[in-house]
């Protein structure tokens, strides 16, 4: 009985002594793979990654001022446009980079002529990953001066390299082809300030993107976004009466009207053209006139008659009177 029991707790501590040299190879394995993938991904990290940038990115918002709201959403053109309009998007949304592609050039363009205040607010929805990273690196690139160039490089990323747009990376490789300081990127990536904008963006309680909204009105869209041309309807309607109109051409338009009236004064006046009645009643005292001329004439030449016929009278009295004399002297003489 006690060589029976001795065997058997030898062959119990051989077992017990199989499954510790059993799991100490487990354990040197586990190591062994942690150790390949840790390498692999080391590696896999360190291998340089495509970071396509588009060309001419800062051409394209040449002489648009750039500003920031109190949230601290990115903001384009002049603080004092008549109308607003406000994007919520999230870089990892299609539709959203549907809009960037079909409408934003419209829409940028009424920017640049002070009729907009374009806001871009920050979301994270979306299919593709690391939406949330996407928003930071854009707002850390804007921190640097360069939100809008980021912003365009995001959503052409989005397009070009589908689910590993975003990816920690490629984010970085980004920084460094945009000439952005990377430690600057890095503390502003993890600050609290760029929590707090990500953070009111969300609180806009928003969940379609993307929404347009028109001085704080927002756009019907149904399944689709909006078109274009109801974006730009929704524009020129919510344009107040007269915007656009240069306030020197309102100030200069009364000397205008005054320089028209002051060469219509220093040209000369065209005679006017004699109306039919009126000559004819300056003609009639004229025919009187020369009327009453004649009648005048013809009443001399009455008075003056008397006077020859009196001379006539005269001569043939005369004439009378040596006749009888002549007939005198004959019968004198006889």
């Amino acid at each position: 009985m006690a060589k029976k029991s001795s065997r058997t707790r030898e062959a119990r501590q051989r077992r017990q002594k199989q499954r510790r040299q059993n799991k100490r190879v487990l354990a040197l394995m586990g190591i062994v793979v942690v150790a390949v993938v840790a390498i692999a991904v080391v590696v896999v990290s360190n291998q340089p990654v495509e970071a396509h940038i588009p060309a001419d990115l800062s051409a394209r918002y040449e002489g648009i001022e750039r500003s920031y709201s109190p949230e601290g959403y990115p903001r384009l053109g002049d603080s004092q446009a008549p109308v607003t309009v406000e994007e919520y998007a999230s870089f990892a949304c299609p539709g959203c980079e549907a809009f960037h592609s079909d409408s934003f050039d419209a829409v940028l363009e009424r920017v640049r002529e002070g009729q907009v205040l374009f806001t871009y607010v920050p979301l994270q929805t979306g299919s593709v990953p690391n939406a949330p990273g996407a928003s930071r690196a854009a707002l850390c690139a804007g921190q640097q001066t360069m939100f809008w160039e980021m912003h365009d490089v995001l959503f052409d990323w989005q397009t070009r390299y589908g689910n590993t747009a975003f990816s920690q990376n490629r984010l970085l490789a980004g920084v460094e082809k945009l000439g952005l300081i990377a430690n600057a990127f890095t503390d502003c990536f993890n600050s609290a300030a760029t929590s707090a904008t990500l953070d009111a963006a969300q609180s806009e309680e928003v969940s379609t993107t993307p929404t347009i909204r028109v001085n704080g009105v927002t756009l019907e869209q149904g399944a689709t976004i909006p078109s274009t041309a109801a974006i730009l309807q929704a524009i020129d309607d919510a344009t107040p009466a007269g915007w656009g109109i240069p306030i020197e051409e309102v100030a200069a338009e009364p000397a205008a009207v005054r320089d028209a009236e002051a060469e219509a004064q220093d040209e000369p006046m065209p005679e006017p053209e004699p109306e039919e009645e009126p000559t004819v009643a300056a003609a009639e005292p004229a025919e009187a006139l020369e009327s009453e001329a004649t009648e005048t004439s013809a009443d001399v030449v009455t008075a003056e008659a008397p006077a020859d016929v009196a001379e006539e009278d005269e001569s043939e009295s005369a004439a009378d009177a040596e006749e009888s004399d002549a007939n005198e002297g004959e019968g004198s003489g006889g």
